[in-house]
């Protein structure tokens, strides 16, 4: 009697695994997933109660405090450390804490190549709070001008090598927009960031300008190309 039950329920326990494999092929691989994230839930709902919320800047001073002088950049042959970009991310969040009204939550929207400087401005603005938005660099005319208004900036920073892109709009930017140019010299309506960033303090700004307090907070716009 007991063998018979036990034959029954092994070979009921193999037909319905044959049966899953058929119709639900993925469904372990799904479980093991859906578990995963629940845990990752847990956890984040976990640290929104501790107050204690973790960006990407703050991992990335984490990680500065720790490995100063381990790179974190190589463009072109060129090293940048944790603590150059540090260091360099920090005159930008001065820059613009001394020369615009900039607040916490501000957007501000970043046209710029791959280049160092994209990372720098990107975590300088961060160190203020901003919420940055990334431009897609090969988009002209009314594409930039249709993002540029979606996103709603007060000021827009753009690259040496953008800047002729930028200036066939100037006329056409929503008011109350700054524009900063990564240049030296900059045509009339754009402030020189470049320039401002050589008497820039480096020194740390204060951490309560940028701490993340809502995860529904917007902390970046990546505007892409479509085929992300």
């Amino acid at each position: 009697m007991l063998l018979s039950w036990l034959t029954g329920l092994a070979a009921g326990i193999i037909f319905l695994h044959f049966l899953q494999k058929l119709a639900f092929p993925y469904f372990w691989d799904d479980f093991w997933y859906l578990l995963k994230v629940v845990r990752y839930g847990i956890r984040l709902e976990m640290y929104v109660l501790k107050g204690e919320l973790f960006t990407v800047l703050d991992k990335f001073l984490s990680l500065a405090k720790k490995q100063p002088q381990k790179p974190f950049i190589i463009y072109e042959g060129d090293i940048h450390t944790y603590q150059d970009v540090d260091k360099r991310s920090s005159r930008v969040a001065h820059v613009f804490l001394n020369h615009s009204a900039l607040k916490r939550g501000d957007t501000v929207a970043l046209l710029m190549s791959n280049e160092p400087d994209f990372v720098h401005v990107w975590f300088g603005l961060a160190k203020l709070g901003c919420v940055v938005a990334f431009l897609n660099s090969n988009i002209r005319s009314n594409s930039l001008l249709h993002c540029i208004r979606s996103c709603e900036p007060r000021a827009l920073v753009v690259g040496a090598d953008l800047l002729g892109t930028v200036e066939e709009i100037l006329p056409s930017l929503p008011e109350g927009i700054t524009v900063w140019g990564m240049n030296d010299s900059v045509p009339q309506g754009v402030t020189s960031l470049k320039e401002k960033l050589g008497t820039a303090s480096d020194k740390p700004v204060p951490r309560s300008l940028h701490v993340a307090s809502s995860l529904k907070s917007p902390h970046l716009y990546i505007f892409t190309s479509g085929t992300t």
